[in-house]
C-alpha cells in the first residue's frame, strides 16, 4: 500500500490591521516549475479544485503544501507538489494574481467559461449588493484590528521601558555563537518565504503552528510576552542564517505583520518560535522574562492586564464582522454555485491532474 505525502498547512494571506496582507508570491520558494492561476467569480469550485488535486497527489506519495483561506479555515487559496515545485492558486480577489511568466511558467485556468452568465446576470442587484456589504464588513473588522494593533503596541512600550536590554544583547550574543559555530556556507543566495502559520477569520484565532511543521524537526523555543524583543531575536539569527545561504521560511504574526512569530531554517529543520503551542517539545527554551525589571511597577502591570483583555475584547469584535462576512460570502456564492457546469469543471479539473502527473518526472 502507498504510504501517503507528509502535508504543511498555513496561510499566505491574512487579515492585518491595515486591511488584507498577501505573500502569494512566496507559494514556492524561488521560481516554480509550474503555476496554475485559477480565475473565477465566489462560488465556481476553485477550493474543491484545488481540495482534488491536493488530494490526488497526496494519496500518490508526494508531499504537499495546502494553503488554507485567511478567512475561511475550510477553504483552500493554494496547494504546492513540493517534490516538484508545482503550485496551483487562486488569482482572484483579494489575493489577485496574474502571470509573471506567461505561458513559460504561468498558465491561467478561467472557471468563468463554465458558468452561466445570463443566469448569473439575472441575480446581479443581488451580487452588487453583496459585495457592497462584504466591503463593508471587512473594512469595519479592520477598523478593530488596528485598534487592537494600537492597544499592543502600548503593552510593548510598557514592556520596553522595564526591560533589560544589555543582558538580552549579551544572552543574544551567546546564543548565536553556539548556533553558528558549526554551520558552514552554502555559497549560494538564500530562498526566503514569507507565510502565516495562524489567522483571524471566521473560526476564531486559528494556529496551525503544529501543521506548518517540516516532517523532522528541532525546536527552540523562545518564552515570554515582550514580543518586540522575540522579533529583534529571530531578525538577528534569520539574518545570519542568510548571509550563509540557508533557505527560511518566516511566519509572521496576522495582527502586525511586522512580528515575526517562528523561522524555520529549511536544510537544518530547525524551528526557532515563539509560540507556546512548540514549548513542550522544544530541545531549547530562550527565557526572555530572565530579562524583566524585577521591581515591575504594580501600576504598570495593571495597565498591561488592561491592555491584553481590551486587545482581545477589539479583535473578538473584527471577528465578529468576519463572521459575517462569511455568512454574505456562503449567500453570494450559491448566485455561483446554481449557474455552474460542474460537470465540465470536474472534466477540466482530471485533465489538469493528469498534466500536472506528466510533468512531475
Amino acid at each position: 500500500m502507498q504510504n501517503q505525502g507528509y502535508v504543511r498547512k498555513f496561510f499566505l494571506g491574512a487579515n492585518t490591521y491595515k486591511g488584507f496582507h498577501s505573500y502569494y508570491e512566496y507559494v514556492v520558494p524561488g521560481v516554480p516549475k509550474k503555476l496554475f492561476i485559477l480565475k473565477g467569480g465566489p462560488g465556481t469550485g476553485k477550493s474543491t479544485f484545488l481540495k482534488k488535486i491536493a488530494n490526488e497527489f497526496i494519496e500518490m506519495g508526494h508531499d504537499v503544501e495546502v494553503h488554507h483561506c485567511s478567512s475561511d479555515n475550510d477553504s483552500l487559496d493554494a496547494i504546492r507538489i513540493v517534490p516538484f515545485n508545482i503550485a496551483v492558486m487562486d488569482g482572484t480577489a483579494p489575493h489577485t494574481t496574474d502571470p509573471k511568466y506567461p505561458a513559460v511558467v504561468d498558465e491561467i485556468i478561467n472557471l468563468g467559461e463554465y458558468w452561466n452568465n445570463e443566469s448569473i446576470e439575472r441575480n446581479g442587484k443581488a451580487i452588487i449588493n453583496c459585495n457592497r456589504e462584504l466591503k463593508k464588513l471587512y473594512a469595519s473588522s479592520y477598523r478593530f484590528l488596528n485598534g487592537a494593533k494600537e492597544v499592543q503596541d502600548d503593552f510593548e512600550a510598557l514592556m520596553m521601558g522595564e526591560f533589560d536590554w544589555p543582558g538580552f544583547n549579551n544572552m543574544l550574543s551567546c546564543y548565536k555563537q553556539s548556533l553558528l559555530e558549526s554551520i558552514v556556507s552554502k555559497h549560494k543566495p538564500s530562498k526566503i518565504r514569507h507565510l502565516f502559520h495562524s489567522s483571524i477569520n471566521s473560526a476564531g484565532r486559528v494556529d496551525f503552528v503544529e501543521n506548518a511543521m517540516p516532517r523532522q524537526y528541532t525546536c527552540h523555543y523562545i518564552k515570554g510576552q515582550y514580543l518586540t524583543a522575540a522579533t529583534n531575536l529571530i531578525n538577528t539569527v534569520l539574518s545570519d542564517f542568510i548571509l550563509k545561504g540557508y533557505d527560511v521560511e518566516i511566519f509572521h504574526q496576522p495582527l502586525n505583520p511586522e512580528i515575526l512569530n517562528t523561522m524555520i531554517v529549511n536544510e537544518l529543520n530547525l524551528v526557532i518560535t515563539n509560540d507556546a503551542k512548540l514549548k513542550n517539545i522544544a530541545v531549547k527554551t530562550l527565557d526572555l522574562n530572565n530579562f524583566k525589571n524585577k521591581a515591575f511597577s504594580a501600576k504598570d502591570k495593571i495597565y498591561m492586564n488592561k491592555d491584553e483583555m481590551l486587545m482581545n475584547n477589539l479583535i473578538d469584535e473584527a471577528i465578529v464582522r468576519i463572521q459575517a462576512a462569511k455568512l454574505l460570502h456562503d449567500e453570494l456564492e450559491r448566485y455561483y454555485i446554481e449557474s455552474m457546469d460542474f460537470k465540465r469543471m470536474s472534466d477540466l479539473r482530471n485533465k489538469t491532474i493528469d498534466r500536472i502527473k506528466s510533468m512531475c518526472k
